[in-house]
């Protein structure tokens, strides 16, 4: 993504984007019975085709789980690793917005974190950004967001522009668009937050509880950065 690229997305994000990001509430989710009851079946054929192996082949049943987990995972590895779009842990609560310089994680991704420690995986995640303006925690406007956007950026991390769907009206899918970003563990335990912002990270899925993913090709680069 070249400057004059970027500079229309990010005229898209200031306009359109993150506005629908900031006022983005979760809808009522429809449960695809139908896809999950076909996969279920597959995954129920494959079980038993592993638990049918002679025992010398042990090490085949242990596939089972990994099948299982990679078939609610679809998004494309990155750099080598494995990516971990989603989580479904037992437990989802409400949480403390985050204070400056505190940051924080959903249940799902602590989950996951503890999941898959010491496996060479990464995250996509989406994080919401958060202030102190004197009298309440408050989220930051969109200029505040897309200049923090600037300073993680040349920190690092690698930032995306994500479409995502859910449902609304009678069942039709609603499509919007969020900023997420790949982390290792590492990244999340040493996040490099502004210590005058409170960071909340989760997981981003579609109206059918399905991970997203993202296009190499559309990895927010060009940005102007402030150095100073």
């Amino acid at each position: 993504m070249n400057a004059k690229q970027f500079s229309e997305a990010l005229s898209q994000i200031d306009g359109k984007y993150v506005e629908e990001a900031l006022n983005y509430k979760k809808k009522a989710k429809k449960a695809g019975w139908i896809n999950w009851g076909a996969m279920a079946a597959c995954l129920l054929l494959i079980a038993g085709s592993l638990l049918a192996l002679p025992e010398t082949h042990s090490d085949s049943r242990g596939m089972i789980g990994q099948l299982v987990d990679n078939a609610l995972s679809f998004a494309a590895p990155h750099d080598g690793r494995r990516v971990i779009n989603k989580y479904n842990a037992d437990s989802a609560g409400c949480y403390a917005t985050p204070s400056p310089g505190e940051v924080t994680f959903t249940s799902q991704v602590w989950a996951a974190r503890e999941k898959y420690a010491g496996k060479d995986v990464v995250f996509l995640l989406s994080f919401d950004i958060f202030k102190d303006d004197g009298r309440q925690i408050t989220e930051l406007s969109e200029e505040e967001q897309i200049g923090e956007y600037q300073r993680l950026i040349a920190a690092g991390y690698q930032l995306y522009l994500a479409e995502c769907w859910t449902y609304q009206g009678e069942g039709e899918r609603r499509y919007y668009t969020v900023v997420v970003g790949y982390f290792t563990e590492s990244e999340l335990s040493l996040f490099k937050g502004n210590p005058e912002y409170g960071y909340m990270f989760d997981f981003v899925t579609n109206g059918d509880g399905s991970g997203i993913s993202v296009d190499e090709a559309d990895m927010i680069t060009g940005i102007p950065t402030n150095h100073s």
